[in-house]
């Protein structure tokens, strides 16, 4: 591989720290975690870009569009913050139940690692009993017709069911990208850069998570038409949910300022590539 100075995201990482603390403060959760999560990814893709691990870093690019996106809805919807915690409690309660799934098969088979599935099934009960609302408690119970929540060999084949077949629980709106994006407003100015991080990037970012051939066997260098690519990607990671949030927070002029001198030293040469 043939190396490249590279961008150093540094002075991007601290002013976004600065305007999305200032702007957790506000919100309060879910949606300051989700900000923290950005950030998060913004340290990884600094530290991948010093390494040049090219792929990796769209990897981890892909991991933030989806925040961004889920972000952005919570923020027009409000009323769905709630329900993205009561949902991510139940998909929670069914990751659980897949590890109960999971020892059973192994304990059918032989069991060659000598697994306790009592275990397995006191620790997935402990999740409905400690961790989840008493409004997911009832629903569980209700859908499954149960007066308390346990597994046995007797019922194992209908909860497995309920987990599999619910809507809730197969694939909640958080999980779903395009169903988010398509109910967003369409703001003026972001609409097409939008459009493009989800339908264009995201895209490729997924092809390589997904372990697309020839992306990984053609190999990726980080040339300049590469950085140019993920400068794009991370300036509107950056400055998206600052666009929804606006008129909802107020943030520090200052460090707003810097935020945005940093993120419009990102695009410049972007488009000559295009």
């Amino acid at each position: 591989m043939q190396y490249v100075k590279v961008l150093n995201l540094n002075n991007l990482i601290e002013a976004c720290f600065n305007v999305y603390q200032e702007i957790g403060n506000q919100i309060g959760e879910p949606r300051t975690i989700l900000l923290r999560k950005i950030i998060s990814n913004l340290e990884c893709i600094n530290a991948l870009l010093s390494a040049q691990t090219t792929h990796e870093i769209l990897i981890i690019l892909r991991s933030s569009i989806e925040t961004v996106v889920l972000f952005c809805y919570l923020t027009t919807h409000l009323d769905k913050q709630q329900e993205y915690i009561s949902d991510s409690e139940l998909m929670e309660l069914k990751n659980t139940f897949i590890l109960v799934k999971n020892w059973k098969k192994d304990i059918d088979t032989g069991n060659p690692l000598n697994l306790n599935l009592q275990e397995a099934i006191n620790y997935h009960e402990e999740i409905f009993n400690k961790h989840l609302s008493k409004q997911n408690q009832e629903y569980v119970l209700e859908q499954l017709k149960l007066k308390k929540y346990e597994v046995t060999l007797d019922n194992f084949n209908t909860i497995d069911k309920f987990y599999r077949i619910n809507k809730r629980i197969r694939k909640p709106f958080f999980m779903d990208m395009e169903k988010m994006y398509s109910e967003l407003p369409k703001l003026y100015g972001l609409d097409v850069g939008l459009r493009d991080l989800i339908y264009s990037d995201y895209n490729i970012n997924s092809q390589v998570s997904h372990g697309q051939y020839y992306i990984w066997t053609r190999g990726m260098q980080t040339d300049e038409r590469f950085i140019e690519q993920v400068k794009s990607q991370i300036a509107k990671i950056v400055t998206y949910p600052l666009m929804f949030l606006k008129g909802q927070v107020t943030i520090n002029l200052k460090n707003l300022t810097r935020l945005k001198s940093i993120t419009d030293q990102l695009i410049p040469n972007f488009y000559k590539y295009q």
